[in-house]
């Protein structure tokens, strides 16, 4: 008989062939439902029913005896979402197998109880009561698009051993924090690498990583970048810092935060404020960072 509790959070198929398609039903009444389907013969795989009438749609879970059977008959039936609960979305994007897409659906549409989605290859799956770790993803742009952020979005885009995870930008725009500190701009400013995405009007841009013939600039960077300044001139350039760390206090919660800091070379760093990878971190390190949080914070996943 059914052991899932349908009040747990972020219920989701570890497969999506443990879902099935109904569209021949007259009525998304739970009575009807139950009664239609008990007896009525399911494939081997078939945990799930998405019943659809119309727009509408409710998700029923079936119960059938231990069998190698390709078919075998169904012995009991419940509603776990009513339609009222339930809204089937079309997204092509979307793996469905991967969690964390499922989630990103989710949380674009936080009133709907049982998020039922057909992605990529006309897959279908569901997340039923939706509640996915949303991430600080803590980064300092340009350029754009934020790597950090591209990182993870990507790691968790084919993450299907990893919770339901949503990422949540937390940007800052290292120009402003320069027009913040220096007003008028200076004439010249030194970041650290080309990398570093940096255009301004009428500010000329010099790149540290090229040993640039110094003039009077203000240094755009970190500890690491006023390190390499004293070791290539002799003495600290005045500089408007844009380290993460600066950036991080009490209105972001550190077990749910992720940056990346230029004084680590390689590995994962769990600090006061956040978990942190290296400036130049690899996707496996991003990894690694996720998993760590996950070890910290607890995020409730139901896998059928």
């Amino acid at each position: 008989m059914f052991a899932l509790d349908p009040s747990a959070r972020n219920i989701m198929p570890t497969r999506y062939r443990q879902v099935a398609i109904s569209s021949d039903v007259e009525s998304l009444e739970p009575a009807w439902l139950e009664q239609h389907f008990l007896g009525r013969e399911a494939y081997m795989r078939t945990r799930f029913i998405v019943a659809r009438l119309g727009e509408e749609c409710a998700l029923i879970e079936v119960d059938r005896p231990e069998s190698k059977a390709i078919f075998s008959v169904i012995q009991a039936v419940r509603v776990l979402a009513p339609a009222a609960s339930c809204r089937y979305f079309y997204e092509p994007d979307i793996d469905t197998a991967i969690p964390s897409q499922l989630a990103l659906v989710a949380v674009k549409n936080p009133d709907v109880p049982c998020v039922i989605v057909e992605g990529e290859y006309g897959h279908v799956s569901f997340i039923l009561n939706p509640a996915p770790l949303l991430l600080n993803v803590f980064d300092i742009v340009p350029p754009f698009p934020s790597k950090l952020l591209d990182q993870v979005e990507r790691v968790l885009a084919v993450a299907e051993d990893l919770p339901p995870i949503v990422p949540v930008p937390m940007l800052i725009d290292s120009r402003e924090e320069l027009a913040a500190h220096v007003s008028p701009l200076p004439a010249e400013v030194l970041v650290p690498c080309r990398g570093s995405g940096l255009e301004f009007a009428e500010t000329k841009v010099a790149y540290l990583d090229e040993r640039p013939r110094k003039v009077d600039w203000i240094l755009l960077g970190c500890d690491r970048s006023q390190q390499i300044h004293r070791w290539f001139y002799g003495a600290n350039a005045p500089v408007v810092d844009i380290c993460p760390t600066r950036f991080l206090g009490k209105h972001l919660d550190p077990a749910r935060t992720i940056t990346r800091c230029c004084l680590i070379q390689e590995g994962v760093e769990a600090r006061d404020l956040a978990t942190y990878v290296p400036w130049g971190s690899s996707l496996d390190e991003v990894r690694k960072a996720l998993v760590h949080i996950l070890s910290k914070v607890d995020v409730p996943w139901t896998r059928t």
